[in-house]
């Protein structure tokens, strides 16, 4: 999956040559090392989970001496409370791109959804991370909800102002936009999820989810 951190890229033409190519600072050395053991570690907590992801784990997959985890993060729990913030921006991006594509209300929620099925295809890892969070890394799931619903949020309110929703009351739209998040994760879970491994969810549950939403929160075009 994606680094979530970025790593030192040469943007001149020119440096795609040897002989001009830029080394790396020490700034960008540490930022490629840093990134390389957060990579590590989303990789062996998708595999053996929070309980299995050691610091010897992360920083032997990471090719780091494991002294030098400790110059980039303060504990083994400090790295894992920071695994799903940092997905979920990633995921957070990968929506937006997709929503900005979408012409309509209703296309708009339509890309949401699908894009978090392709974010899971793509990110298979995310599964294990998410539902192991509450309990192994509190605080860092606790801030990708933050993150989730707060952006959920924004875009519905968007919409209402838009004079796109039925629903007006600020209150029961935030309920309903709650019951859409944990929807398509439930979703994920229940349908993208076979034999071990991550698939996208087909076509029918993207419809079915996109006729609630439209017969609970979005007006019909005609009225829009």
């Amino acid at each position: 999956m994606p680094i979530p951190y970025a790593v030192y890229e040469t943007t001149d033409e020119a440096a795609d040559s040897p002989a001009v190519r830029r080394k790396p600072n020490r700034a960008e050395k540490a930022e490629a090392t840093r990134a390389r053991l957060f990579d590590a570690a989303i990789n062996i907590v998708g595999e053996f989970g929070y309980a299995g992801t050691s610091v010897a784990r992360i920083t032997e997959r990471a090719k780091v001496a494991q002294g030098t985890f400790y110059n980039y993060f303060e504990s083994r729990q400090d790295l894992l409370d920071q695994l799903l913030p940092a997905i979920s921006n990633q995921l957070h991006a990968h929506i937006k791109k997709r929503v900005l594509e979408a012409t309509t209300p209703l296309g708009r929620e339509r890309a949401r959804i699908v894009a978090f099925f392709e974010f899971l295809e793509e990110s298979p890892h995310l599964f294990k991370i998410l539902s192991e969070g509450p309990v192994q890394a509190p605080e860092g799931f606790k801030r990708h909800l933050e993150q989730q619903t707060l952006s959920y949020k924004r875009a519905m309110r968007y919409e209402l102002k838009q004079g796109n929703l039925r629903i007006t009351d600020l209150d029961e739209l935030d309920v309903v936009t709650e019951i859409l998040i944990s929807s398509r994760e439930y979703l994920g879970a229940r349908f993208g999820f076979v034999d071990g491994h991550f698939t996208r969810a087909p076509d029918f549950v993207i419809d079915a989810y996109v006729k609630v939403a439209e017969r609970v929160l979005f007006k019909p075009a005609d009225e829009a």
